[in-house]
């Protein structure tokens, strides 16, 4: 897949068994030396394929964790680099899910005022989402994605082989955005949607490929052009706003697409109760949504953090609080008029409705991917 950016061009390519072709997908590239970024997880699930991968190439290990994402972080990923002569004539290699990619993609945006970069997406979430659209991100604080520019990679290569070890709760994050993308598209994509949730063997990598490809290009619909976010590229927030309050105001124990399920959910609720979403619809998408919600006691949050967080949300422009509503599927619309009490309202409401977990609940939980036997 070939996109066109108002940056850079760049491609996207699936590749089976990446960790074994180096020479083959960098062959097209000219560069001095390669800099490997990697997820620490990632190299030691995969320590056996990605340390032959990796050669004498210099390369550094990196916590996905939110709280590296945050811009205090910055100044130590630029320091590693240019202590070790990173110059405009080597490449950065990303290796990681989205967390690493908004580091990688917003320091090669800010070093030397560009530099080149390429990203190889080990979660479903970047590879289905993330990967293209240019978007970098960085926390400001409990704040997420308050900072960030645009600046897409080089080139993408995408292994479905790394999905194989997420764990359910990270595979689940990646079908949120596969979800979102498909009820925003019409209703032939969204029948793509439903046979492969009806899948008895969603993970195999035929399965992933052709879901995969089905969302990328309903994203790259959204924003060839709308590439800075100013006019329909907005309406793919569906889920962020409420999403992005609750993984913040959840110290970020809820990941990120399980909260865009949430986030969905909720945003739902207020439509139907706004008279925006019909009852019938409401219940039809309540009933897929609900499959898929994290395992997470949501009665733990505190809908006072919450609102703090949406009235901090970039997308916001006026005195109102912004939310993506949606009617239907392919019908969303941005409304910049949430009241307070809105908000308090149908999150008690939502509340009722949310499936109950223990009070304890399962917990932080601090890795993404299961260990491969090698």
């Amino acid at each position: 897949m070939k996109i066109r950016s108002k940056i850079k061009t760049y491609e996207v390519e699936m590749v089976d068994d990446l960790l074994s072709r180096k020479k083959e997908i960098l062959k097209k590239f000219s560069y001095d030396r390669l800099f490997f970024c990697i997820d620490k997880n990632v190299y030691e699930t995969y320590r056996k394929q990605i340390v032959p991968f990796i050669g004498d190439d210099f390369y550094f290990l990196i916590d996905a964790l939110e709280s590296n994402k945050e811009y205090t972080h910055l100044a130590e990923y630029y320091d590693v680099l240019i202590e070790n002569r990173f110059t405009r004539n080597d490449i950065l290699v990303a290796i990681g899910g989205g967390i690493i990619q908004d580091i990688c993609g917003f320091v090669s945006s800010t070093l030397y005022r560009g530099i080149r970069w390429i990203f190889i997406p080990t979660t479903l979430l970047a590879q289905a989402d993330s990967c293209i659209g240019s978007k970098t991100s960085i926390n400001f604080g409990s704040r997420k994605n308050l900072i960030g520019s645009f600046y897409p990679p080089d080139a993408i290569f995408i292994d479905t082989g790394f999905c194989q070890t997420l764990t359910p709760e990270y595979f689940n994050s990646g079908l949120g955005e596969i979800i979102k993308f498909h009820l925003q598209a019409d209703r032939k994509k969204f029948e793509v949607l439903q046979k492969f949730l009806a899948l008895k063997n969603p993970h195999s990598p035929r399965a992933l490929r052709k879901i995969i490809w089905s969302t990328l290009k309903i994203k790259r619909s959204y924003f060839e052009k709308d590439e800075f976010d100013s006019d329909r590229r907005n309406l793919l927030n569906y889920g962020h706003c409420f999403g992005h309050a609750l993984e913040s105001a959840s110290g970020f124990e809820v990941n990120h697409g399980e909260a865009v399920i949430v986030g969905m959910g909720f945003a739902n609720l207020v439509s139907a109760r706004r008279g925006l979403m019909d009852p019938e619809k409401y219940a039809a998408f309540e009933a897929l949504l609900k499959r898929y919600y994290p395992r997470f006691d949501l009665s733990k949050i505190d809908v006072e953090d919450i609102i703090s967080y949406l009235k901090q949300d970039k997308k916001r422009v006026g005195r109102g609080l912004t939310m993506v509503l949606s009617e239907d599927i392919g019908k969303q619309c941005k409304y910049n008029d949430l009241t307070e009490k809105e908000i308090r309202d149908t999150f008690d409401e939502f509340l009722a409705i949310y499936p109950h977990v223990p009070a304890a609940g399962p917990g932080p939980r601090k890795t993404y991917q299961k260990k491969v036997n090698s």
